[in-house]
C-alpha cells in the first residue's frame, strides 16, 4: 500500500470512530441530576421542584420541557432524609430545587419600590381587594404609567396604575 492510501485509510478509521461515539443528549439539568445521583449514591429518581412546582423526574426526559443552562439561576439538592417531612412520599428519593432566571426577575419586580394604585371599574381599591378579585369575572387589565393619566384618579404620587375591568362600560 502506498503512503496516500494508508493516510486515507487512517483518516477514514478515525472519522468512523468519532462518528460512532455516543453523543450525550442530556441537558444541563439532566447532567446535574446524574452527578447528584453519583455523588450521593442514588439509584432512584429525585423529585424536581422547578420554581415551586413539583415535577416527576421521569417526565424530564419526555421532552415536554427544555431548560437551558442560561435559563437556570440556582440548583440545589436536598437529601432524602430531610425531604419526606416537606414533600411527603414524593420526596422519598431526595429533591432537586431549581430556580429559573425568569422567576428570579418576577420576585425582584414584586419587591420593587414602585407605588401602585389599583382601580376596579373606576373605583380605587386596595392591594388586598385586588388579590381577592374573581379572575373569571375580569374582562381586561391595563397598566398606566403616564403621570397625567394617573392624576385623573388621585392627587397622590403613584408610579403606575393598574386598571381592572369586570363589566362592560355603560353609555
Amino acid at each position: 500500500m502506498n503512503r496516500i492510501t494508508k493516510t486515507i485509510t487512517l483518516l477514514l478509521i478515525f472519522l468512523c470512530i468519532s462518528c460512532n461515539q455516543k453523543k450525550s443528549d442530556n441537558t444541563y439539568l439532566a447532567n446535574y441530576i446524574n452527578s447528584v445521583k453519583v455523588d450521593n449514591s442514588l439509584t432512584e429518581n429525585p423529585l424536581l421542584v422547578i420554581d415551586g412546582y413539583a415535577v416527576e423526574y421521569e417526565t424530564m426526559n419526555d421532552g415536554w420541557f427544555l431548560l437551558l443552562e442560561e435559563d437556570i439561576s440556582k440548583v440545589e439538592y436536598l437529601k432524602k432524609e430531610n425531604t419526606v417531612n416537606i414533600y411527603g412520599e414524593k420526596g422519598k428519593n431526595g429533591v432537586v430545587l431549581l430556580t429559573t432566571k425568569l422567576k428570579e426577575r418576577e420576585i425582584a419586580n414584586t419587591k420593587s419600590d414602585k407605588k401602585t394604585l389599583y382601580v376596579l371599574d373606576g373605583e380605587i381599591i386596595s392591594v388586598d381587594e385586588y388579590k381577592k378579585i374573581d379572575q373569571s369575572k375580569i374582562i381586561g387589565i391595563g397598566t398606566i404609567t403616564e403621570p397625567s393619566a394617573i392624576k385623573e384618579f388621585t392627587s397622590d404620587n403613584y408610579d403606575e396604575l393598574i386598571y381592572i375591568s369586570t363589566k362592560m362600560p355603560t353609555e
